[in-house]
């Protein structure tokens, strides 16, 4: 398995016990949605090794689970995996609709500005806590742009063109390409039902 294929469910946190279980941390919007798990994708060095899962219950917390894995039926080997992150394939994700969207879904998506004009294509989504950034590749002058997408920040996603069209804070790209070279008319939101 590869990880561009996956996404980080979570991680192994500690031992659970001296049999093997493992205390799992499932960094999800719903955890109990991963309740019935029939195999992760277990991070050890740079590879990803699969483990079937042999039994899993909730533990303290809605995000933790116990879990047994096939395979770790000791505490020396649960310990050899304990802080281990945790993958899935990007199969398994829930389907986003409307205005939401996964981070890594929208690698290589265009950006649209709010009055339609396109900026460039997303090279990568730097997740801070506070809020996710955009790192842009802009078509007309091939700089990097970060635009960073706050709660505030009106975003339409386009999953059949694949893009997202961002009401960009004023000032922004004028700040990494020039005034002159972008365009500050007010225009109407593009409304995502038909290409730009």
């Amino acid at each position: 398995m590869n990880k561009a294929d996956c996404f980080v469910l979570g991680k192994l946190t500690k031992p659970h016990g001296y049999k093997g279980a493992m205390v799992l941390f499932i960094d999800a919007d719903e955890p109990k949605e991963y309740n019935a798990l029939e195999a992760v994708w277990v991070e050890v060095g740079e590879r990803l090794v699969p483990h079937f899962i042999d039994a899993m219950r909730p533990h303290n917390t809605s995000d933790k689970f116990v879990v047994e894995l096939e395979g770790v039926d000791n505490e020396a080997r649960a310990k050899a995996i304990a802080g281990c992150t945790v993958y899935l394939p990007t199969s398994m994700l829930p389907q986003l609709e409307g205005n939401t969207f996964y981070l890594h879904e929208v690698i290589s998506w265009t950006v649209i500005d709010a009055q339609g004009d396109t900026i460039g294509t997303i090279r990568k989504v730097l997740d801070y806590a506070m809020y996710p950034i955009l790192e842009v590749q802009t078509e007309a002058h091939n700089k990097e742009v970060l635009i960073p997408l706050p709660a505030q920040i009106h975003v339409r996603v386009n999953r059949a063109a694949k893009s997202l069209a961002v009401d960009i804070p004023q000032g922004l790209l004028e700040a990494y390409l020039g005034s002159e070279e972008t365009n500050n008319d007010e225009g109407e939101w593009w409304d995502g039902d038909e290409s730009p």
